[in-house]
């Protein structure tokens, strides 16, 4: 029997089938034949339970529909006018078939349109936008509960209203259903996605830190890439592709709303990027003047110690530094909020530091595929650490 999830995620494709040629009945078979093949679900039982509400296993349906066709014919000899397949399909369950007695006469738009309070979303069959923030207050009620970390994503399509306009809303459509798939694939039962709005999409990763919340988007950033690439209209590669933002409870806030306002500052700083990119929200709260600390000679070690990815490459280099902490590139990215001790030396004048911090954020370098930016947070406060942090960057001449 066909599942409702399928009905809804298709209905636009098998509803365009009966408005490609409405009188010709063997182009209708063959389309639905090939909706059938191309998507692999029940086409036929998926037709009637839209025009109908009845279900039918699949062979049975092609059986009516096939009767449909052919009673069709008839009336409109018999009316000597054209008979729509709506009005052949209701004649026929109602006085031939008679599987119908009470019939009701609606428009499809009306009837199929979304509900605010559904739990599906009828396009993609993930969760609704109302489904997915009831779901996110329950799982920050738990998080607090139970002192447990969650993240939230924030995922939009980029540049999708022009291939939405340049190919067509039913192959718009047909992607975002491909995309919720790919999303799907990439989670965990126990996590949430759901379509937010339009071509917005939103996950929610219950017990998940901040890193791995970034592995899990830029795992599905990655997919939708791949497949933008493969996915040919017109004999080219169609080149969709997804920007993400990321947002931690309870780190940058303590309510759904506002989490998913975090997640979605965080998405644009993505998009501000030029797309095809993940952001993790992150709020600068520097009040003061860093120091440049890739202009010197300036070496950095970092415990515990994370092996570059590739033989002779340079695991960590320093960016620059200031009061509340320390930026730094490297090869793989570390743990968020793994515990860390930095020593900074600078061989040619002999200064050496070592401070303990926190990585407070990882985040890819742009254009340095695998490369990775680290900010960490000085675990002991500036007043106790200032003569010494200013003398080594006196000495080190990397003041900017």
């Amino acid at each position: 029997m066909i599942a409702p999830e399928d009905v809804a995620r298709y209905r636009d494709d098998l509803l365009s089938a009966l408005q490609e040629d409405a009188h010709n009945e063997e182009r209708i078979l063959r389309r639905l034949d090939q909706i059938r093949t191309e998507e692999g679900i029940q086409a036929y039982a998926a037709l009637l339970l839209i025009l109908t509400g009845m279900p039918f296993e699949e062979s049975e349906a092609r059986r009516h529909w096939e009767t449909i066709l052919g009673h069709r014919k008839a009336l409109a000899a018999s009316l000597q006018r054209e008979v729509g397949l709506r009005v052949a399909v209701l004649d026929y369950f109602l006085n031939l078939n008679r599987q119908t007695t009470g019939p009701r006469l609606i428009d499809l738009a009306f009837s199929e349109r979304q509900e605010p309070g559904a739990p599906a979303d009828r396009v993609t069959g993930l969760h609704s936008a109302s489904s997915f923030l009831a779901a996110l207050q329950n799982e920050t009620r738990r998080a607090k509960r139970y002192d447990l970390g969650l993240s939230v994503l924030y995922l939009d399509l980029d540049n999708f209203r022009e291939i939405n306009e340049r190919h067509g809303e039913l192959v718009g459509g047909i992607l975002l259903r491909e995309v919720a798939i790919l999303v799907k694939n990439k989670v965990r039962d126990i996590d949430v996605a759901a379509r937010i709005a339009g071509e917005e999409f939103g996950v929610i990763l219950p017990e998940t830190e901040r890193m791995g919340a970034f592995l899990v988007a830029e795992r599905i950033r990655r997919e939708v890439e791949r497949h933008g690439l493969r996915r040919g209209v017109d004999g080219r590669p169609i080149g969709l592709t997804l920007s993400a933002g990321i947002a931690r409870y309870p780190d940058d806030a303590t309510t759904a709303d506002r989490l998913v306002e975090r997640a979605e500052e965080a998405l644009h700083l993505a998009k501000s990027r030029g797309g095809n990119a993940v952001s993790v929200y992150y709020r600068e709260r520097r009040t003061f003047i860093r120091f440049d600390l890739g202009r010197g000679p300036v070496r950095l070690q970092v415990s515990p110690a994370v092996a570059a990815t590739s033989a002779g490459a340079e695991p960590v280099s320093p960016r620059n530094i200031s009061r509340g902490g320390l930026l730094f590139e490297s090869d793989v990215p570390f743990a968020m909020g793994v515990e860390v001790v930095i020593v900074c030396e600078d061989p040619q004048r002999g200064a050496r530091m070592t401070l303990a911090a926190r990585v407070v954020r990882v985040e890819e370098v742009e254009d340095h595929p695998g490369r990775y930016e680290v900010g960490a947070a000085f675990l002991v406060e500036w007043e106790h650490q200032e003569s010494e942090i200013t003398d080594f960057l006196r000495r080190a001449g990397a003041a900017a």
